[in-house]
C-alpha cells in the first residue's frame, strides 16, 4: 500500500513544576514527528488529510503547548493558588517524564488527525544534554501506559476522557472536591461552549486545508499563517 510520510521538527519550551527545589524548571526541547498517510485514493484526497493532520500538529505544539506550564494532579492545589491569572498554557501529566510526555502527545496527536493519517513516531531531544526520547508505535493500535479513563486526576473529574483522548485543543484536566462542584463546573462549561471554542481552530484548519489545496500535487503543504495567529480560548472553571 502507498505511504506518504511527512517528518517535522519544532522547538518548544516547557517549565516544569519542582516542588523540592521551589521553582520552575525550564527545559528546551526539539520535538520531532512523523506522520503518514494510507488508504486514500488519489494525490489531492491524500494531501488534504495529510495537511489537515500536520497543521493540527503544528499548532498544537507552537501555539498551545510551547511555554507550557507541566505538572502532576499532586500539584493542582499549587496551580490553582499561584498561577491561574498567568495566560501560560497548563499541561498536566499522570507523572513528569519525558516519556510520559511524548505517550501523551502521540495520542492526543491521534486523536486530532483523521483516519486516513498516523503519527507514528515522535522525538523529544533535551538540547540541553542532548539526551534523546523517542516514541514508535506503526501498528495504529493504542499500547500506551496512561490512564484509560480520567480517575486519575481525581474523583470528580470535568472531562470524562483524559485530555490525551479528546479531539480538542487542551492539554489539561481538573476534578472537583466533590460532585456539587463536579456538575456546577461542567455546567459553567457547557454554558461557555468551552468545549465548541477549544475545536475551532481545527474547523478552520480543515475548512482552509480543503479550500486552499485543490488539485495540488500530495505532500505540499499550506501555509496558514492566519490559523496560527489565532488566540488560543481560555476557559477557568467556576468553582464553588
Amino acid at each position: 500500500m502507498k505511504s506518504i510520510r511527512l517528518h517535522k521538527m519544532i522547538p518548544v519550551k516547557l517549565l516544569f513544576v519542582n516542588n523540592e527545589a521551589r521553582m520552575l524548571e525550564q527545559r528546551d526541547y526539539e520535538v520531532e514527528f512523523s506522520i503518514h498517510t494510507e488508504g486514500e485514493k488519489g494525490q489531492t484526497s491524500g494531501a488534504v488529510s495529510q495537511n489537515k493532520g500536520f497543521q493540527k500538529i503544528c499548532y498544537m505544539l507552537n501555539e498551545i503547548i510551547n511555554e507550557s506550564i507541566v505538572y502532576t494532579p499532586e500539584q493542582i492545589e499549587l496551580m490553582e493558588k499561584y498561577f491561574c491569572d498567568y495566560d501560560n498554557n497548563f499541561v498536566v501529566l499522570p507523572m513528569i517524564s519525558e516519556t510520559m510526555l511524548i505517550e501523551c502527545l502521540h495520542s492526543k496527536f491521534n486523536v486530532i488527525t483523521d483516519e486516513n493519517t498516523y503519527v507514528d513516531f515522535i522525538g523529544l531531544k533535551d538540547k540541553a544534554t542532548n539526551l534523546g526520547y523517542s516514541y514508535i508505535n506503526d501498528s495504529e493500535e493504542e499500547d500506551y501506559d496512561l490512564p484509560v479513563d480520567n480517575s486519575w486526576i481525581g474523583e470528580f473529574p470535568f472531562w470524562e476522557l483524559p485530555w490525551w483522548q479528546r479531539y480538542d485543543s487542551t492539554t489539561f484536566d481538573n476534578t472537583g472536591k466533590d460532585s456539587e462542584e463536579q456538575k456546577i463546573v461542567i455546567k459553567d462549561r457547557e454554558d461557555k461552549q468551552v468545549d465548541r471554542l477549544t475545536t475551532l481552530v481545527f474547523e478552520e484548519i480543515d475548512k482552509n486545508v480543503e479550500q486552499t489545496l485543490g488539485d495540488r500535487k500530495s505532500g505540499e503543504i499550506v501555509d496558514l499563517e492566519e490559523i496560527r495567529k489565532l488566540k488560543k480560548s481560555k476557559w477557568k472553571p467556576t468553582l464553588v
